[in-house]
């Protein structure tokens, strides 16, 4: 898989599109193919070395969208949405009532 990702802190000019091994998800998790990613100001604070606790290297985009890939199996194929440290949603939004 290809994904963003820098080593070290400093500039905009550390990110870099690298090759990856494919993720295994563990029993409770899924992969998710990204369909769309942001970077918010908390991605930027972490390249630019602001924010403590920060391990490298690191993979921005902590806002994303995308189908769920590999998992359970009642989940393949569902459209699902993340921010930050959440857990995967569905990508429909509920009905008013």
């Amino acid at each position: 898989m290809k994904a963003l990702r820098f080593d070290n802190f400093g500039s905009l000019d550390n990110l870099r599109v690298e090759e990856l091994d494919d993720p295994r998800p563990r029993p409770d998790e899924v992969v998710v193919r990204i369909r769309a990613a942001s970077l918010n100001p908390n991605d930027a604070k972490n390249l630019l070395g602001h924010m403590e606790g920060t391990t490298l290297p690191r993979n921005p985009g902590r806002d994303f969208s995308g189908v769920v890939v590999r998992g359970a199996k009642e989940m393949i194929g569902m459209e699902v949405w993340a921010t930050a440290a959440t857990r995967v949603s569905p990508g429909r939004a509920p009905s008013p009532n």
